[in-house]
């Protein structure tokens, strides 16, 4: 007979930690609150309330108002305010050509930023790499935010590293990302043994729909998708204010959608059909297949494109129509299948265009899916690092990462 397997049981010490980081989320979310309050929209006992926050007192993670709240008959109840200087967290983006981090406090204020560029990333050069010339940027990078806050703010207590690929859930294993030429690295596994504090790996997709969902949760928005458009192609998506990483992590990789039967005959490859549309070098190229002549760094180029487009000239107005279409398939599927109510754009593409493709996209859209999300254009290399400052302080707070 197999051997029977024991439920698992959650320890007291468990459930007085998620209970910690219910309260800490809801003064996160409301400010101030009387300890009534906090126990009537947390739904904790007011016993439970009243020894957590002597507790979180002590860890220094709340504060208690001088300022009394007024009372409606009998002593003023006093106030609890979440401190978010009570501690710091690391938050890192690896991009294609350099590395950017910063140390924040609990509430996302950027203290201490830094970066690293490096020459050996990116499709440019494809040479085999040193496991130590993929890590050692990174970590050396980390050791001085890591430094700095030890010198000057408290050391970190967590730590949130955004990579542009796919990345195992709960694991940190990086299973492929191309834009690095990093296959099959357990940076996770790596980060935590070296800092000894709670690491997430996520990718910088991922990072960027978190980043969006705390801007817009307050709205009330609970599904959205946030859509990156660079070397890859990708997609974060939030449902019901939770991230989706569907399979092994593989959930958002829009650069694979299929534009047609033909893709059928093809394997799996680095690029998919819609990356070898939409992507930063087919960008590139589909603007010297049309004969323009644009100069200067890739981003210029796409401005000139732009700019060509507002002036008629036929074969820029031409190849702008072609990728309003091939992003506005791209939204189509995703405004079908997830009918979320909000879709962030991010990339060149969007940046550079100087508003013109959301309203193109949705105008080319408008009757054609059932339900129109609403578009919206974000910065996604600055986000994403807000993305993981808001995940590494709910790993500071003891949280499991914000919604697996």
């Amino acid at each position: 007979m197999p051997p029977t397997r024991t439920p698992a049981t959650a320890t007291t010490q468990t459930v007085a930690q998620v209970n910690q980081t219910v309260l800490l989320e809801v003064l996160r979310r409301h400010g101030t609150l009387s300890r009534q309050r906090l126990a009537a929209e947390s739904g904790l006992s007011t016993a439970t309330v009243h020894r957590l926050v002597e507790v979180l007192r002590a860890e220094g993670l709340v504060e208690v108002e001088s300022v009394r709240a007024p009372s409606s008959g009998g002593r003023p109840p006093q106030l609890i305010r979440y401190n978010a200087r009570a501690q710091t967290v690391l938050a890192v983006a690896v991009r294609p050509r350099r590395i950017v981090g910063v140390v924040t406090d609990l509430g996302g204020a950027v203290l201490h930023e830094a970066e690293h560029h490096w020459e050996f990333a990116g499709t440019d050069h494809p040479r085999e790499v040193a496991a130590g010339e993929l890590t050692g940027p990174l970590l050396a990078l980390v050791d001085g935010l890591r430094a700095w806050a030890g010198h000057n703010a408290g050391a970190p207590r967590a730590l949130v590293v955004g990579v542009p690929g796919a990345v195992r859930d709960r694991t940190g294993l990086v299973e492929f990302a191309p834009a690095l030429q990093w296959p099959g690295l357990r940076l996770g596994g790596l980060l935590q043994e070296r800092y000894g504090v709670p690491v997430a790996v996520e990718s910088n997709v991922n990072l960027v729909a978190l980043a969006v969902h705390g801007a817009q949760a307050p709205s009330g928005v609970r599904d959205l998708a946030a859509v990156v458009v660079g070397i890859e192609v990708g997609a974060g998506i939030v449902l019901d204010g939770r991230l989706h990483r569907g399979r092994l992590g593989a959930a958002g990789a829009l650069g694979h959608l299929m534009s047609g039967p033909a893709a059928l005959d093809r394997p799996l490859g680095r690029t998919g059909d819609t990356q070898a549309r939409v992507g930063d070098h087919a960008v590139d190229r589909r603007i010297t297949e049309a004969g323009l002549t644009v100069s200067g760094t890739p981003a210029e180029r796409v401005a000139e494109l732009f700019r060509l487009g507002r002036e008629g000239h036929p074969a820029a107005s031409r190849l702008i129509g072609e990728l309003t279409d091939d992003l506005a398939l791209v939204v189509a599927n995703l405004s079908t299948v997830l009918a979320p109510e909000l879709i962030a754009l991010g990339g060149r593409l969007f940046w550079e265009s100087g508003g013109e493709l959301p309203a193109a996209i949705e105008a080319r859209l408008q009757g054609r899916v059932p339900v129109m999300p609403r578009l919206v254009v974000v910065h996604s290399t600055t986000t994403e690092l807000v993305g993981a400052a808001t995940a590494a302080a709910r790993l500071a707070d003891g949280a499991t990462f914000i919604t697996h």
